[in-house]
């Protein structure tokens, strides 16, 4: 059986209001980076089947803004277009889990 996407990953952009609120990815520019997220990945791998979404709470706000990619269920925390590059080079690019294990969320 295949899947219909090669790849979908998908980003926190929750955000969390109140003077008591804890942090949440959506306060940390979670949006720009799933934006610039997707367009990296149409420039570089543009006939391949990936998907980006935006999601709510991934619970896990305090390592943010998270991102969690599947088929493998790895979590990572994309906060900059240089963490962007980083991970589309090694998980999209070179296909490799081990070289980005600085953006991991553990």
């Amino acid at each position: 059986m295949s899947q219909f996407y090669e790849k979908h990953i998908f980003v926190c952009e929750n955000i969390r209001e109140g003077e008591n609120a804890r942090v949440s990815c959506g306060k940390h520019n979670a949006k720009k980076i799933r934006e610039y997220l997707k367009q990296k990945l149409k420039e570089v791998a543009p006939n391949r089947k990936i998907r980006v979404n935006m999601s709510g709470c991934l619970d896990r706000c305090e390592q943010g803004p998270v991102q969690i990619s599947y088929p493998e269920g790895e979590w990572f925390s994309l906060r900059s277009e240089n963490d962007v590059d980083f991970f589309v080079k090694s998980y999209i690019q070179e296909n490799s889990l081990e070289v980005i294990e600085s953006l991991r969320v553990k």
